[in-house]
């Protein structure tokens, strides 16, 4: 005869939901997208009702399985952007709904994204990020020079910001000291270009919260009008950091 199959186990049920939507939490995800990451995959691993709760900084996932349920909690603060993460995540939970991986296969995915390495190296960040800064610079129609002072400046205001953020800072702090060595750097270097505005607009754009601003009002138009607020009010605390540490600079060198 063959053998009955083992009911779910609600508490494994919650864990591999509450571990795959908190990847997606902390690496840029918006609140539909991370609460549909933790109903599919309650549901794929044979829940039958899922109650989620997503916050700023926390998940919780009630799940119940045949007259059983579970409640777990998770903290989740934000850890910043990376959509290779995000694609992972949602790849894992394809295979696990479509049967081609079991509970334990997923999990085994999950801990695989978790483990790699999530960023690049820091310096290597800030050159590229220098780079694209020049490459904007570029499209505001500034000539060489004004591309390669702000590649410069930009890269390291960049690395003010990883430097201080590394040391647990919050963006009202570091916000503003990367717009100001950026802009001041951009700023005395500003006599050898002939479109010094250019590189000054340029320098800063690194500081511009674009996902945060983006998934702020995602979560607006999808009524999670309190992480809508959360997000939104981040990306103000980013945009007015900007504009004071410019505004310093700009007293300096103009």
């Amino acid at each position: 005869m063959p053998q009955p199959q083992p009911l779910p186990d609600p508490a494994r049920i919650a864990k591999l939901a509450l571990d795959a939507a908190v990847l997606v939490h902390q690496s840029g995800g918006d609140t539909a997208r991370t609460t549909a990451t933790l109903d599919r995959t309650a549901r794929a691993l044979g829940a039958r009702r899922v109650d989620a709760i997503v916050s700023s900084l926390s998940l919780g996932v009630t799940v119940s399985v045949d007259g059983r349920q579970e409640t777990a909690l998770r903290r989740a603060p934000h850890m910043g952007v990376n959509f290779r993460v995000l694609s992972g995540v949602n790849r894992a939970v394809n295979a696990l709904e479509a049967g081609r991986v079991g509970a334990n296969g997923f999990a085994t995915l999950l801990d695989d994204l978790e483990s790699y390495p999530h960023y690049y190296p820091a310096w290597l960040v800030a050159v590229f990020v220098g780079f694209a800064c020049g490459a904007f610079a570029a499209l505001f129609h500034g000539d060489l020079m004004a591309v390669a002072i702000t590649s410069i400046g930009a890269a390291l205001g960049m690395r003010v910001r990883q430097l201080l953020a590394m040391r647990h800072f919050k963006p009202f702090v570091f916000a503003p000291a990367a717009a100001f060595v950026a802009t001041l750097v951009v700023g005395l270097l500003q006599g050898l270009t002939g479109t010094p505005q250019a590189a000054l607009a340029a320098s800063v754009l690194f500081l511009i919260p674009g996902v945060p601003l983006i998934n702020g009002a995602a979560d607006l138009l999808s009524g999670s009008y309190l992480n809508a607020l959360v997000r939104l009010t981040m990306g103000a605390v980013f945009v007015v950091g900007l504009a004071l540490g410019m505004s310093v600079a700009l007293r300096i060198v103009v």
